[in-house]
Parts: structure tokens; C-alpha cells; sequence
């Protein structure tokens, strides 16, 4: 990850397209998925197994984000290079939407199993709160805890 060549433009391009790809890619699988097998079951039973671990993935989803996001940002230095602060921001901004994405795509595997509405609907909440996290400019330069100089640079 130590990638210390990567401009600040190409950068930003990088991240938008990577965050684009992996909400197209949630997205256009969901909707295969369900016109490969269009149900009208919506059932929400808690004592189904699946769903309630469907449940538990996406609440452990969210706070691995946040909680992986954190850890990994942490570990940017005010000593390192802008190359090192970019690859360790970049690194710690795809974990976070991993642990999104990952229930996101258990609910639409799980909607093929089961033919149930509820595991695409869950899908659909995890991919609503993956479009919240888009990550902006300003959030990742805040991140990147860089020096009054190195922000100028960007």
C-alpha cells in the first residue's frame, strides 16, 4: 500500500472511482438477482435464522466501518509522507466500505436462497448508508491529518 507516487488529482479521481464501482456493482447484482427470480414474499420473521443473522452482519457492518475506519486512520503519522498519509487513508476509506458492502451482498445471495423481500430490502438499507458514506475531499484531507504545507499541495 505504500504507494507514494500518486498525485492528490489522481487520487480523488481513484477514490470516486472505487467508491462507483463497488455501489454499481451492489447495485446491478441486486437487480440481476431479482429478475432472475422476481418474489413478492416479504416475510420479516425473527425466528428465521438467516434473516436474524442478516441482521446481525449489518449491525456488525456498521460498527466494523466505523470502528476499522477509526483504527486505520489513527495510524496516520504527522511525520509520514503525503505518498504514506494518502495509501494509509486510502486503505482505511476501502475497509470501511468493505464492511458495508459485505452485508449488502450476504442480503442478495440470501434473497436467491430464500426468495424473501426482506433480505433485498435489508440490501437496499446497507446500500442507502454505503451512499452516505461517499467519501467527499474535505473529509479525506481532515483525515489525512496533514501539516498547513502539505494542504496547500492538495
Amino acid at each position: 500500500m505504500k504507494n507514494q507516487n500518486i498525485e492528490p488529482a489522481s487520487f480523488f479521481k481513484m477514490m470516486s472511482l472505487i467508491y462507483n464501482a463497488l455501489l454499481a456493482g451492489m447495485i446491478i447484482m441486486g437487480g440481476i438477482m431479482y429478475l432472475m427470480n422476481p418474489s413478492k414474499n416479504l416475510d420479516f420473521d425473527l425466528s428465521n435464522q438467516l434473516l436474524a443473522i442478516m441482521l446481525v452482519v449489518m449491525v456488525t457492518g456498521v460498527f466494523g466501518s466505523n470502528l476499522g475506519y477509526n483504527f486505520l486512520k489513527n495510524k496516520i503519522d504527522n511525520n509520514d509522507s503525503i505518498g504514506e498519509k494518502i495509501a494509509k487513508v486510502q486503505g482505511a476509506t476501502i475497509a470501511k466500505l468493505a464492511f458495508i458492502e459485505a452485508p449488502a451482498l450476504l442480503g442478495i445471495i440470501l434473497y436467491m436462497v430464500e426468495s424473501n423481500l426482506a433480505f433485498l430490502m435489508l440490501s437496499a438499507i446497507m446500500i442507502l448508508y454505503f451512499l452516505v458514506l461517499k467519501p467527499s475531499k474535505d473529509k479525506i484531507l481532515d483525515d489525512m491529518n496533514l501539516t498547513s504545507e502539505e494542504r496547500r499541495k492538495f
